[in-house]
């Protein structure tokens, strides 16, 4: 049974993610699961990461706040900036989920392109390095 589901957002793309914030939704209703949003950012320079961190927080919680809302679920979110910007985003979202004690990740995916032939995809490596199971929506 599920109990706690990651998905990972990307704020400035959020319009792509529709078909796995369904997915997602429907898997909580049907197993009364929390939907923890994750974003992972990567920190630009400013005078503070701290500020970036905080705006990104509350963009994340008030889109968690609309899901909750649209799909009569129970979430949680929280914004990740990236200490290492040479480590693969799907490790953040990996640790994010055994942070949070998630079974079940659902992400959405692109259609692959020329570049994905030599670098791996971030739903591409979640599946394959997650010790828990990983529903990927393209």
């Amino acid at each position: 049974m599920t109990s706690r589901i990651l998905v990972p957002v990307d704020l400035d793309h959020i319009d792509k993610l529709d078909k796995a914030l369904d997915i997602a939704g429907k898997a909580a209703k049907e197993h009364e699961a929390t939907v923890t949003y994750v974003s992972v950012i990567d920190p630009v320079p400013t005078a503070s990461k701290r500020l970036e961190g905080h705006e990104a927080q509350k963009q994340l919680d008030a889109f968690a706040d609309t899901q909750a809302n649209t799909h009569g679920i129970r979430t949680d979110d929280h914004v990740l900036l990236r200490g290492d910007l040479h480590l693969h985003v799907g490790r953040e979202i990996i640790k994010a989920a055994e942070d949070a004690g998630c079974d079940l990740i659902v992400m959405a995916s692109h259609v692959p392109g020329f570049k994905d032939h030599f670098l791996t995809s971030n739903a591409g490596y979640v599946a394959t390095y997650a010790p828990v199971s990983v529903y990927v929506v393209r």
